[in-house]
């Protein structure tokens, strides 16, 4: 069991270090450590959410996340959840 969860943390810091190395030049590096902490504890969640819904290619998500400022800066964050329940009648 530990070393699966080892895997899944080394799994999730070779990709954020590709995302510095590979992806090209970074023009603002990330440097918030939350931020890339969170990115290693949901890389499965994120590859879901970014590359397979919204339609974002591999290398373009990873440079995002090491360049970009983060994942939670793009790609959805500013998109209103629509209430719950059936839409009001107009007047």
């Amino acid at each position: 069991m530990r070393a699966l969860i080892a895997l899944y943390f080394a799994i999730g810091i070779v990709l954020l270090i590709l995302g510095y190395v590979v992806t090209g030049t970074c023009e603002t590096p990330n440097k918030d450590a939350v931020n890339d902490t969170v990115f290693v504890l949901t890389w499965p969640v994120s590859i879901y959410r970014y590359v397979m819904q919204q339609g974002m290619s591999p290398t373009q998500w990873l440079h995002t996340q090491a360049c970009g400022g983060g994942l939670g800066t793009h790609f959805g964050t500013t998109t209103p959840i629509p209430p719950a329940g059936p839409a009001p009648r107009p007047q």
